[in-house]
């Protein structure tokens, strides 16, 4: 089996982020990270209305932005919408991760319990234990499809505060 067309199917078929673990699995695991760059790069050449991203800590094939516009109106919008409110929460806990519900609430001002909860329904943020504390509150983190709908690999690539005060000024 030609390695390459097994790596575009299983994008094509997965429809979401795959992970190099699962990579290992169906190829040869020698040096198969370079191999997958030089596929990606290959194939979003072609310009063929797909790319292949590098996010969530996988692969994943999804339109190209400029075939995107042209799709919505026909099939229309696949993503979530987020209120400012919930895109504010989801920062804080995104920068300060672990963070407890009181610490959020310290951040914003405001009660945030059910933002919380919808972005613990919606799958964006997750529970991973108790903060060692008084009380033992939960400790919240962001999880993968974070990662994927802001088109992320991992949280190293969120701006820095001094990025988002230029992208503030533009």
């Amino acid at each position: 089996m030609d390695e390459k067309k097994l790596f575009y199917s299983t994008l094509f078929l997965s429809g979401k982020p795959v992970s190099i673990k699962t990579f290992r699995q169906i190829m040869d695991p020698v040096n198969l990270e370079n191999r997958l760059i030089d596929y990606i790069d290959y194939f979003n050449s072609l310009d063929i209305g797909l790319k292949i991203r590098i996010v969530a800590n996988g692969y994943q094939m999804v339109s190209d932005e400029n075939v995107y516009e042209s799709l919505v109106e026909v099939f229309g919008e696949k993503g979530e919408t987020l209120t400012r409110a919930t895109l504010e929460t989801l920062a804080v806990i995104a920068y300060k991760q672990p963070i407890t519900k009181t610490e959020i609430e310290e951040i914003r001002g405001v009660n945030s319990s059910s933002i919380i909860k919808n972005l613990l329904d919606k799958g964006f943020i997750k529970i991973i234990g108790r903060k060692d504390v008084p009380g033992k509150p939960l400790l919240y983190c962001t999880t993968n499809k974070f990662l994927e709908y802001f088109g992320l690999n991992n949280l190293s690539e969120l701006p820095t505060f001094r990025e988002w005060q230029e992208l503030k000024k533009n």
